[in-house]
């Protein structure tokens, strides 16, 4: 039987961003590649993404499916997004290297 705690990391485990668009993974990872793709977007926004991948999908199927990804995890704290008159989601990716020095360890 699983802990508490491996309940925990199953619902919040760090959020994978796959390296390309895979047909067979899962509608999260695809959408979270997408979302990857436009840095920040709104959630119609990555539906049309998501429709550059998939044409065969209805444009409306997307949208929805889209937009259920996107809250959940948004509301689980694995994804940020800002208030506009629509939110733009992002994954909080450092996009700028670091600039300074480390100290010596020795």
């Amino acid at each position: 039987m699983d802990s508490p705690d491996q309940d925990f990391l199953k619902n919040y485990k760090p959020l994978h961003v796959p390296h390309k668009y895979d047909a067979g993974a899962s509608l999260q990872d695809n959408v979270v590649y997408a979302l990857a793709q436009l840095e920040y977007a709104t959630a119609p926004e990555v539906a049309a993404k998501m429709d550059e991948f998939e044409p065969q999908t209805d444009k409306a199927t997307h949208q929805q499916q889209t937009r259920e990804v996107l809250e959940g995890l948004f509301n689980k704290g694995l994804i940020k997004g800002d208030y506009e008159p629509e939110r733009q989601y992002n994954l909080s990716k450092i996009l700028t290297p670091n600039s300074g020095k480390a100290d010596k360890l020795f």
